[in-house]
């Protein structure tokens, strides 16, 4: 499946389908903000990684076809690795990226496609947010496209990194106001970017009713955020 015909073929339109009643289903999937995402257009979406989930419950939230870079790892895997077709995933080596993988991104962004990120680079091990990658910012600044802040609530719990199969539990999904940066793209204005960009996220928690968690992960954040 090309990026032009994203989630247009029957097959997609009626996995995404299934996917909308599981998620409905057995978590429970609500979101606030979804307002946020322009309706058309490049958007950059960052979230906090809590699962495997994650890619799947923004894309329904969203409303929009949503281009990830992913492991190429779990990229063949039996349902993963579906998921990760149907939903329109680049497959990478993380533990050394290409530019290639960065220019398909940008090319996406720049053709007005959803592209979405997750800044941290892999699963969170305890639910909270960890130590970002500058990816999210060097993106905002080369496209000039907006950075939505995503906050994903609950699906540590439905699915945490510890497990091999989900289970039930509720989920929710922020998106913040879109941050529309710009800039030369130096190393102390990439994180300049990403300190807000993860404390947004993080404030999303207490948007979901976790002020617990926002605390807490905006304590990691300030800990985690220097250059």
């Amino acid at each position: 499946m090309t990026i032009d015909n994203l989630g247009d073929r029957p097959a997609d339109r009626a996995g995404r389908g299934l996917a909308h009643a599981y998620f409905s289903l057995a978590h429970r999937l609500r979101w606030c903000g979804a307002e946020n995402v322009p309706r058309t257009g490049p958007v950059i979406l960052a979230a906090n990684h809590q699962s495997f989930y994650d890619p799947v419950a923004i894309c329904l939230a969203a409303r929009r076809g949503v281009v990830y870079v992913g492991d190429e790892h779990y990229y063949h895997m039996p349902v993963v690795g579906y998921l990760m077709r149907l939903f329109g995933t680049i497959p990478v080596n993380v533990r050394s990226p290409s530019p290639a993988a960065l220019a398909h991104v940008v090319r996406a962004l720049r053709q007005g496609h959803v592209c979405g990120i997750f800044p941290e680079g892999a699963r969170t091990p305890d639910g909270l947010i960890g130590r970002p990658q500058p990816g999210a910012a060097v993106l905002a600044l080369r496209t000039g496209a907006p950075l939505v802040p995503v906050t994903v609530c609950g699906a540590y719990a439905a699915w945490p990194l510890t497990r091999r199969l989900p289970r039930p539990a509720p989920m929710a999904i922020c998106f913040g106001e879109a941050m529309h940066v710009e800039g030369k793209s130096t190393r102390g204005r990439r994180w300049e970017i990403l300190l807000e960009l993860m404390l947004r996220i993080a404030d999303g928690f207490r948007r979901l009713g976790r002020p617990d968690l926002a605390r807490e992960s905006r304590r990691r954040v300030l800990e985690s955020c220097a250059p």
